[in-house]
């Protein structure tokens, strides 16, 4: 008898998926502890450095599938710096390493991480995001999603937590289940990239509007409930 992951080639990297989320509400969770612990104090970047243990563990929890995770201060969150990220990606030869960004405004090579959409999402719905698959060109350097959360107190935005996923992961975790489908299947991203696919014409990253044969494609059954992204097949 067919398992029901064959009959849902998404059933797993589904279930991975919520518990990455799962785990950045933990670490939101420690987040918000520490602004309460506060008393009112308006917080600086070192009363952070005590939320590294909870990020190493997401990693660890994570390992393999995970690349970096942490949280991401809303400007003005923060008394000593107008924006910061306690930002952690696992290089897996040295274990966690902090990532370094330019977050002054002034300059040349400035990060202005309000613009991005693992950002913008949370910060205008009040709920989690999948943002991607993108290049990730300030951490990892690959394709990359971000799922996110926002951070709120006393009802305002104090910024996000969240954790990258290796695109590469989600299309080994799917290729599997899309290999057993006879017909040419595709798993697209919200924003019209192609995750994975069974057929060497739709590679992953590549925008799927543009490729021959797209307009063939219809929804397919096993779309994945909460996630934004699309399964599709050749229609016969």
């Amino acid at each position: 008898m067919a398992s029901a992951v064959e009959h849902d080639p998404l059933a797993g990297v589904s279930a991975e998926i919520a518990q990455v989320l799962a785990s950045i509400e933990v670490l939101r969770d420690a987040t918000l502890d520490v602004v309460e612990s506060s008393s009112g104090r308006q917080l600086t970047s070192p009363d952070l450095t005590s939320l590294q243990s909870a990020v190493a563990a997401l990693l660890r929890r994570h390992e393999g599938f995970a690349a970096g995770a942490g949280i991401v201060a809303a400007p003005g969150f923060l008394a000593d710096t107008e924006r910061w990220l306690e930002w952690w990606w696992a290089d897996r030869g040295s274990g966690p390493e902090r990532l370094e960004v330019d977050l002054e405004a002034d300059s040349a090579e400035f990060y202005d991480y309000t613009t991005t959409e693992w950002y913008r999402e949370p910060e205008r719905t009040g709920h989690a995001a999948i943002a991607g698959p993108y290049v990730d060109y300030i951490c990892t350097r690959e394709y990359t999603f971000t799922l996110s959360l926002p951070l709120v107190h006393g009802g305002r935005f104090l910024g996000v937590a969240g954790a990258d996923v290796l695109a590469e992961e989600v299309e080994r975790a799917v290729l599997p289940g899309l290999a057993r489908r006879e017909r040419v299947t595709v798993l697209a991203s919200g924003n019209g990239r192609v995750i994975a696919s069974n057929a060497a014409a739709f590679a992953p990253g590549v925008v799927l509007e543009r490729q021959a044969g797209a307009d063939e494609l219809v929804p397919a059954a096993g779309s994945p409930p909460g996630l934004p992204w699309a399964l599709l097949e050749r229609r016969v």
